[in-house]
């Protein structure tokens, strides 16, 4: 084959690797930035300053202007002329929109005729008891994410991946909703809101597992209202 075809191809797999490469880099940078905004590392209205991100992983600006513009898009950060990328912060009627769209996706969920009752009240046990312990050691962030391993399960136990897509675009408005909700209601009572959830799916009572459920959100809806009054972090 010609020298010269040869050296074109080269160069293209080389910029092919490149390519490919960066957006590996730039997607595990979105992960990491995703999982700390979710955990609560990074709270609404931090700045992601792309420089600083650069410089802990060890790579240029581009990657990591590819991950905040992809999680801009995600609804994950905003935008702020002269300020920069921000953790979004969200106003108390999206937060009231999100918490209607998790109740209404699970409360559908917990009705459907093809969800394997026994098995989802087993895991959702599971993640009861890690809630128990995490409560009586006091440990927010193990609590938390038993907390949100809780209702995600029960949407994934649907057994359709749209719903879940949907549910798991909701996460931060989880996360921003248990930093309000640990402000004002302490985890005993946060915790007292799941274990009848799961002891009517025992009974394969799946109507009074709904209800229970939403009876679960109109009580962090009442806590979030108090929190608001006093905290303000919402915009």
């Amino acid at each position: 084959m010609n020298s010269t075809i040869l050296s074109i191809i080269d160069k293209g797999e080389s910029v092919g690797k490149k390519i490919i490469q960066r957006q590996s880099l730039t997607e595990q940078i979105k992960s990491i930035l995703i999982e700390r905004i979710v955990n609560g590392a990074l709270c609404p209205g931090d700045r992601l300053k792309e420089l600083q991100i650069a410089e802990e992983f060890g790579t240029s600006q581009a990657p990591v202007r590819e991950a905040i513009r992809s999680l801009q898009a995600l609804g994950y950060v905003q935008h702020i002329p002269h300020v920069g990328a921000l953790v979004k912060t969200f106003s108390s009627k999206e937060m009231e929109e999100a918490h209607q769209v998790r109740e209404a996706l699970e409360g559908h969920c917990l009705l459907l005729a093809n969800i394997a009752i026994e098995e989802l009240a087993a895991e959702l046990d599971r993640q009861v008891e890690a809630m128990r312990m995490a409560m009586l050691e006091n440990d927010i962030k193990a609590f938390s994410m038993a907390d949100n391993l809780f209702h995600r399960t029960i949407v994934k136990f649907s057994g359709n991946n749209n719903m879940l897509v949907i549910w798991d675009s909701l996460r931060i408005h989880l996360q921003v909703m248990l930093t309000l909700v640990e402000t004002s209601m302490p985890l005993d009572e946060l915790y007292a809101l799941h274990p009848p959830i799961v002891a009517s799916l025992k009974r394969g009572h799946r109507e009074n597992a709904a209800r229970f459920l939403a009876e679960h959100y109109r009580k962090i809806t009442a806590s979030l209202n108090k929190s608001e009054e006093y905290t303000g972090l919402f915009d």
